[in-house]
């Protein structure tokens, strides 16, 4: 098993899937709903998700399917963890996944009758990252709304405990704050003073927890803002890199080209090609 070299960016899939052979980590919040219980290794932990529920995690720490029954239909969901933490959710909520819990909330304002989360599901799945725009758009307003909703619940608990007290804290807030800074010309030093701590031990924290490091993330951010910028706006691709926060051209198309793996010009190009226009 390898760190969360990546993200499956803002999607959604249903399937029938069968046990996973081995656990993965990547760096999205993941939601899950199936149409029979479900039992997941998250963390470490053996976790049932009852038939119906809907189940929000931390995929970057390791988790893996272990039993479902064949022909179960099963959704899910993923959110970039920066735009996830620009959602504005309750302190709690956040915390609890960056600590390893799995929040299951008993019911879902909206989602209460069997088999509405899964219709809403495979909904989003069909509508996300397709043309039109408006409409990949209005598919994360719902779900940013759904998120919103399960953060309201009562128990925000099922799944490990933090692995020692002020350590998730102090990843959450250094992940927030790269969410809000990363356009600004900040580094490490920046980040770890954020939460009052050494350099040298924010990134040793912040990778041990995240399987990624302070300026892997940092990167990570700047890229998705870039494709973001690439797809809605008619900036330049040298304004788009200074928008996004890169410090050179140089480092932008490097940084862009290992994460998406083509250049800018022939990302927008290509989503250009898919929506009709660059809005």
């Amino acid at each position: 098993m390898t760190g969360p070299q990546h993200s499956f960016g803002f999607a959604a899939a249903v399937d029938e899937p069968g046990p996973m052979t081995a656990a993965h980590r990547h760096d999205d919040v993941e939601l899950h709903v199936g149409a029979a219980d479900v039992t997941y290794l998250l963390n470490g932990v053996r976790t049932r998700i009852p038939a119906d529920r809907v189940a929000v995690f931390w995929a970057a720490r390791p988790h893996q399917l272990l039993d479902v029954e064949p022909g179960t239909r099963v959704s899910w969901l993923t959110v970039p963890l920066p735009v996830f933490l620009g959602w504005g959710l309750p302190d709690a909520f956040v915390s609890a996944l960056l600590g390893g819990h799995v929040v299951i909330p008993e019911t879902v304002t909206g989602l209460e009758a069997p088999g509405a989360a899964a219709d809403r599901f495979a909904r989003w799945s069909r509508e996300l990252g397709r043309p039109p725009a408006f409409v990949d758009q209005t598919a994360r307003t719902e779900v940013e709304a759904l998120v919103r909703r399960v953060s309201l619940a009562d128990d925000l608990g099922r799944g490990t405990a933090p692995a020692s007290p002020g350590t998730t804290e102090h990843v959450a807030a250094m992940a927030a704050f790269v969410a809000a800074h990363f356009a600004e010309p900040v580094g490490v030093a920046d980040v770890a003073a954020s939460v009052h701590l050494h350099p040298g031990h924010a990134m040793a924290l912040f990778r041990r927890v995240t399987g990624t490091s302070i300026g892997g993330y940092l990167a990570r951010c700047r890229v998705a803002e870039a494709q973001r910028l690439l797809v809605s706006t008619r900036l330049p691709v040298a304004d788009v890199a200074i928008a996004a926060g890169f410090g050179s051209s140089s480092q932008f198309h490097e940084r862009f080209r290992t994460a998406v793996g083509t250049t800018p010009s022939a990302y927008r190009r290509r989503t250009s090609a898919v929506d009709g226009a660059v809005h």
